[in-house]
């Protein structure tokens, strides 16, 4: 049975407006049902997937506008020209671009047993690698050179108003974390990491960092395990966390509240 047309624009709306947790689309649709479509109405069954969609609806609804979303809201021709001017005029910046790749199809990745909790990830292999933009400029290599012993890989998640994964590559100064390099995949697996990671590792050929701490994220330590050949995987959980990771108002409260942080380094 299709699903109406109604709750599918209402469910499109919410991950527009940037809601991708099914369990959430699913408790707001269900309220629009009952209280919008048909208030003062006989309620249809739990059981109609026409007004009720399952899982399995939900999770392709939300992957499909997903990816309809990083491919409509980025002009890659204006970015490309604009990647073009800026090597003019920064000759000694680094830039990388590479274009947004067309999934041939979106699969169904969504098991009876996933977590409702859990947002829904957009598709982890594309052809050709997927989108990749990387930025490096020469203020940000000599930083890396000079403090890239210990480093910090962070991602971004719904700060954006794209939905493509923006990470960044910082080190800590005397004075602070400062960005070091910056880029973002079209797609947040080990693969596009390990790409982006080897592109940042070419440009500084004297760079030899001792340390990463990341998010506990297996597509985070994976890649670097697999561009820092050597490095080992040490699990830290720092004094007792008071605040929960989305309350985080900067790096510092990775030191001072205690959230759980990996460190990969090198194995003695």
């Amino acid at each position: 049975m299709p699903i109406d047309d109604r709750v599918k624009a209402y469910i499109r709306q919410m991950v527009t407006d940037g809601i991708n947790n099914v369990a959430e689309v699913r408790r707001h649709t269900e309220v629009y049902v009952k209280r919008e479509l048909f208030a003062g109405k006989s309620q249809p069954s739990a059981l109609n997937r026409r007004y009720f969609p399952n899982k399995r609806d939900y999770s392709n609804i939300i992957r499909a506008v997903r990816v309809a979303h990083m491919h409509s809201l980025v002009d890659q021709e204006e970015l490309k020209a604009k990647i073009d001017e800026w090597k003019e005029l920064h000759p000694h910046d680094n830039f990388f671009f590479r274009p947004y790749v067309e999934q041939e199809e979106i699969e169904d990745h969504c098991q009876e047993d996933d977590d409702d909790d859990d947002d829904v990830p957009v598709g982890d292999t594309f052809p050709d690698g997927g989108r990749l933009v990387v930025y490096q400029s020469q203020w940000q290599k000599r930083l890396l050179a000079r403090y890239g012993s210990m480093c910090l890989l962070d991602a971004t998640y719904k700060t954006t108003r794209y939905s493509l994964p923006l990470f960044f590559l910082c080190v800590r100064t005397n004075v602070d974390y400062v960005v070091a390099a910056v880029f973002v995949t079209q797609s947040e697996n080990a693969a596009s990491i390990s790409e982006a990671l080897q592109l940042i590792r070419s440009w500084n050929a004297d760079w030899k960092p001792s340390w990463f701490m990341v998010d506990f994220s297996e597509a985070e330590i994976n890649s670097l395990e697999s561009v820092f050949t050597g490095y080992c995987t040490c699990h830290s959980v720092m004094f007792t966390a008071f605040l929960t990771v989305k309350h985080r108002r900067s790096l510092a409260c990775v030191f001072h509240y205690g959230i759980i942080t990996v460190f990969v380094g090198t194995c003695m």
